[in-house]
């Protein structure tokens, strides 16, 4: 299967070496075009974290020997270089290459993806270190980033602005789910319950199935309802998180994922080709034409799960989004490295090839190859 060859062959091996380096025991940020390092870059904490979890995740699936080996060296240089790093609580956005740190804002988006890394870092080694780094960070976006009144969290701290973001909750609810299936942990299942009432409540609209980007602090669309952001590879990544959730929590989410699926097909993909543009409005209407590659990884990720579900009309769309996805960004010359975004004529806009998306490559072709070796016939092709 030409997917899981170049999982295994091509991209694995390439962020596993040329994307790390060993002497400082973590990932570069990025690569250029010809598969080099680009050093003189920050390494922030949530590219980190998303290498460790692959890593982690390719070995326990048996496609990466090596991997258990390299994301338990590495977590353990982001333990040690990220959390409390400037001697405050929490975790720091960004270490320069040298290990010193960067940028000290603490992110919750990053904050999550720590979380997530660590629900694959434990069923690894369950250590009570890891445990214990755990329990404080939960701790610390209890006691510095959440919005009780509100409800959900801030962005970060100190905030860059007055805006509140969806992004930063979906990756939060990712990570509780990964950390319940990994802890069986109660209290963790909550949380995750609250980050999903939330999200139906005030991030979907249930009649339309848009998920808008962007809220003022009562959680209001910003800048006005009716003038919201959607992006259709969250609509996509939102419904397979919560069928995600509803294996966890056995509350059927058939609703909500009916109608996110539903505006992604309808406004964000293209039938004919599997192209999904990056941006559009509440109403349907493009906004970008451009197209990252990260959103087809999504769509890709929540079709699979429906047809693994037996939705047997999903299979035409997924298997362009499939083609597309190796046909113009995961390229042969590129040896394991990706366009990340084209422009409204798939002509090129990246200049290189950044490290945090194989987090999203990774588990999209993991749910495609769980597919595609259940569904004879979608094996044959």
């Amino acid at each position: 299967m030409r997917i899981e060859s170049w999982l295994i062959d091509s991209a694995l091996p390439l962020w596993a070496g040329a994307g790390f380096e060993d002497r400082a025991g973590t990932f570069h940020e990025r690569l250029d075009l010809n598969g080099a390092p680009i050093i003189d870059v920050p390494r922030r904490l949530m590219v980190q974290a998303r290498q460790i979890s692959v890593y982690a995740a390719a070995s326990i699936s048996g496609r990466y020997s090596d991997g258990a080996q390299l994301a338990l060296r590495a977590a353990d240089k982001m333990i040690g270089a990220y959390f409390e790093g400037d001697g405050a609580p929490g975790w720091l956005f960004s270490v320069s290459p040298d290990g010193r740190p960067a940028d000290h804002k603490r992110d919750l988006y990053a904050h999550a993806f720590v979380l997530f890394a660590l629900a694959w870092i434990i069923r690894l080694d369950n250590a009570q270190r890891h445990r214990n780094v755990l329990d404080k960070t939960l701790i610390f976006l209890d006691r510095a980033l959440a919005d009780p009144l509100n409800g959900g969290y801030r962005d970060c701290l100190p905030r860059a602005d007055g805006i509140r973001r969806q992004n930063p909750h979906m990756h939060l609810f990712e990570a509780l789910i990964a950390l319940h299936e990994t802890t069986r942990r109660d209290d963790i299942l909550r949380r995750a319950q609250a980050l999903r009432a939330l999200a139906v409540k005030r991030f979907l609209n249930p009649a339309t199935g848009a998920l808008c980007e962007y809220f003022d602090d009562e959680w209001n669309i910003y800048p006005a309802p009716g003038r919201g952001s959607v992006e259709p590879g969250h609509l996509f990544e939102w419904a397979w998180l919560l069928r995600q959730y509803e294996r966890a929590s056995d509350e059927p989410q058939d609703g909500p994922v009916a109608a996110l699926l539903s505006m992604g097909m309808r406004f964000g993909l293209s039938d004919a080709s599997g192209r999904i543009v990056d941006e559009i409005s509440e109403q349907g209407v493009v906004r970008a034409r451009s197209s990252r590659c990260w959103p087809h990884t999504e769509a890709l990720k929540a079709l699979c799960e429906e047809a693994i579900r037996g939705e047997r009309k999903y299979h035409a769309p997924l298997l362009r989004i499939a083609e597309r996805l190796l046909g113009h960004y995961c390229l042969p010359d590129l040896s394991g490295g990706w366009i990340d975004q084209l422009d409204d004529a798939d002509r090129p806009i990246s200049k290189f090839t950044p490290a945090s998306t194989l987090y999203h490559l990774y588990f999209a072709f993991d749910n495609a190859i769980k597919l595609f070796y259940l569904d004879k016939n979608l094996h044959a092709r």
